[in-house]
């Protein structure tokens, strides 16, 4: 006959929510998002001078492409946090043209629209507009397909 023995192991994060302390999670993320809020406008600021960068950095002769796309990314992730989905998505469409295979053919015209979509997005009228928002969103997909059927064509 087997003699069957039950072996259950310490977990220290289980021992650690047991011990009294701390606080508790809802208070947790209202600091989290107080903290947030206490850098947006820093962090925004910082958004729009890395649109201005990618500008800078997509011209005639002299264009660093790898950097368009660290900033891009940086953009999409930052404008995540702060809820300006559709500058994340701009962004986003931004990085997907700098990471495709034909990224060293990309007209410099086609980031240049991006930033100009992410600058648009940026400013009051718009950033206070739902349908202003899906607009520029709606017309930048429209060139962003036209790029990849020229792409897939050419």
């Amino acid at each position: 006959m087997t003699v069957v023995r039950k072996f259950t192991p310490e977990v220290r994060l289980k021992k650690l929510l047991a011990e009294s302390g701390g606080i508790r999670a809802d208070e947790a993320l209202a600091r989290a998002d107080k903290g947030i809020e206490d850098i947006r406008g820093y962090c925004l600021d910082a958004i729009d001078a890395k649109i201005e960068q990618i500008m800078a950095l997509a011209q005639p002769g002299q264009s660093d492409i790898e950097r368009c796309y660290v900033l891009s990314n940086e953009i999409y992730a930052e404008a995540g946090t702060f809820g300006l989905a559709e500058l994340s998505v701009a962004a986003h469409s931004l990085c997907s043209l700098l990471s495709s295979p034909e990224r060293n053919r990309i007209p410099l015209t086609a980031i240049h629209v991006h930033v100009d979509s992410m600058r648009v997005l940026r400013t009051p009228a718009v950033s206070a507009n739902k349908a202003m928002r899906g607009a520029v969103l709606g017309e930048l997909r429209k060139l962003t397909a036209k790029y990849a059927q020229a792409a897939a064509a050419g």
